[in-house]
This record gives C-alpha cells, structure tokens and sequence, in this order.
C-alpha cells in the first residue's frame, strides 16, 4: 500500500474499526454494516481533512466505495501536483 492507501485505510478504520485492509479495500455502502448517508459524509469530511482536500461530495456519493475515494484522490492529487 502506497501513502494514500494507508492515509485513506485509517480513514475508514476510524469509523469502522472492526474492518480488516481487505474489507477496506473492498468496502462499498452495501457491503459494510451501518454505513448510511450520514456515515458517508462523515467518511468525506475525514478523507478532506486527512488530505487537506476540498471533497466534492456530489462527485463521490454516486460511486461511493473505497475504490471510488481512492481514485479520486489520486486524481485531485495528480492535478495539484501538476499545479505546483
């Protein structure tokens, strides 16, 4: 796992503790136990903290998945990258 795997994994961990890194990894709404709308937002506003971010939720609540968040962190991390 690269940084923002990890970074991103304890993201998850802090409001699913009873997750292992292949249930993160594979961790979907409908696949984890009370993961609701609230938990959602929660989970974003962790993940724009962690990565100094501005998330756009509308962006993410459609595919909303582990996966999902990490490909567009890597994202709006290459385009900062390139910015600077």
């Amino acid at each position: 796992m690269d940084d923002t795997q990890i970074r991103l994994a304890n993201c998850f961990l802090a409001l699913f503790p009873k997750l292992t890194l292949e249930d993160i990894e594979t961790a979907t709404p409908t696949t984890v136990s009370g993961w609701d709308s609230l938990t959602s937002l929660t989970l974003l506003t962790l993940v724009g903290e962690e990565f100094n971010l501005e998330i756009d939720f509308e962006d993410l609540l459609e595919g909303l998945s582990y996966q999902g968040i990490l490909e567009y962190l890597q994202k709006k991390i290459a385009a900062a990258n390139r910015m600077t």
